[in-house]
């Protein structure tokens, strides 16, 4: 059922997905995306029930700069991880961890990307120096990934280990 489902409606029917790696990073972007999907409908749905405060667009907008760096970083490390696999044989379990390493590549890879943008941005405006912007970017890297780890790692974790040991599993059974 699940490999149907995949290449009927999924990922599946994207080009070089019957390719090993090239399926594993795209099962693991398909399991970033959903976790984008379910943690933007979270908070949009948490805006439209009027609970709204400076800390939920604070959220909305961290992630808006994170979504599309972690989604690329997902299918990068997804490929590399199916990539580095020696054996041809199937294991969920195998697909579970690679998928945990990957949803924490791509939490770090997201916090990554607003640091880089505020540096570059205060360099680009005259407000800091390279070497000031260097040292910020470096400070500013580990709060955003705390910040990452607690807004959205305790949805993209679990799921990124859901979706490297359902990937596996699929293939597994055919």
């Amino acid at each position: 059922m699940g490999r149907r489902l995949c290449h009927r409606y999924g990922p599946g029917r994207l080009p070089y997905a019957s390719r090993r790696d090239i399926g594993g990073g795209l099962a693991m972007a398909a399991t970033g995306l959903l976790a984008a999907v379910l943690w933007f409908g979270g908070t949009w749905t948490l805006l439209l029930a009027g609970l709204e405060s400076d800390m939920l667009g604070f959220l909305l907008v961290g992630g808006m700069f994170a979504f599309p760096v972690a989604i690329v970083s997902a299918f990068l490390l997804g490929t590399l991880c199916w990539r580095t696999a020696s054996s041809e044989t199937r294991r969920p379990l195998r697909g579970a961890i690679f998928g945990g390493v990957t949803a924490t590549g791509s939490l770090i890879a997201g916090a990554l990307g607003p640091a880089v943008v505020l540096a570059v941005s205060n360099v680009a405006s005259g407000e800091m120096a390279a070497l000031e912007a260097i040292i910020f970017g470096l400070v500013v890297f580990p709060a955003g990934l705390l910040f990452a780890a607690m807004a959205a790692g305790w949805l993209v974790l679990p799921l990124g280990v859901v979706g490297g040991w359902y990937h596996e599993r699929a293939h597994s059974r055919t």
